[in-house]
C-alpha cells in the first residue's frame, strides 16, 4: 500500500511478519545437537571467547580446519581439528599442536558460535 505522503510503497512492506527462526538457522540434526558453553578463554587466538555459547553436531564427522569439541585427558575442550597427512591433532590456534591420542573422543563438531556481549543477560 502507498504512503499517503508520499505515494511510494514502503521498503519493508512484506517483510512485516518475517522472524529469523534461530533454531531453523543454527540447527541441522536436533536430536544430535548440544550445547555448551566455554569456560576458559583457551581459544581467543580463534576469536572464541570466555562465556561463548557453541552449538554442536554429534552427527557430522569433522573434517580437517573444523572446530571440534572433544574429551581429552579428561577434560572436555573444544579446539581447531588439524590434518597433515595421515596425522590427525588439535590445538587452541596459539602454538601447539597436539596429537590425537588413543583415548582422545571426539564428541562433535561445532557448528556455531553464539557470543554474548551483555554477560549479566547470558545465563
Amino acid at each position: 500500500m502507498p504512503d499517503k505522503t508520499t505515494g511510494f510503497a514502503s521498503p519493508a512492506q512484506g517483510y512485516e511478519e518475517q522472524t529469523i527462526d534461530l533454531n531453523r538457522l543454527l540447527i541441522r540434526n536436533p536430536p544430535a545437537t548440544i550445547y555448551v558453553r566455554l569456560d576458559s578463554s583457551d581459544m581467543e587466538a580463534l576469536g572464541l571467547v570466555r562465556d561463548t555459547l557453541l552449538v554442536i553436531d554429534r552427527s557430522i564427522t569433522p573434517t580437517a580446519n573444523a572446530l571440534v569439541m572433544l574429551r581429552h585427558e579428561g577434560r572436555f575442550l573444544c579446539r581447531l581439528l588439524v590434518k597433515k597427512r595421515e596425522k590427525t591433532s588439535f590445538t587452541d590456534g596459539r602454538d601447539e599442536i597436539y596429537p590425537i591420542e588413543d583415548e582422545t573422543e571426539i564428541i562433535g563438531t561445532v557448528t556455531a558460535a553464539i557470543r554474548f556481549y551483555n554477560n549479566a543477560d547470558a545465563h
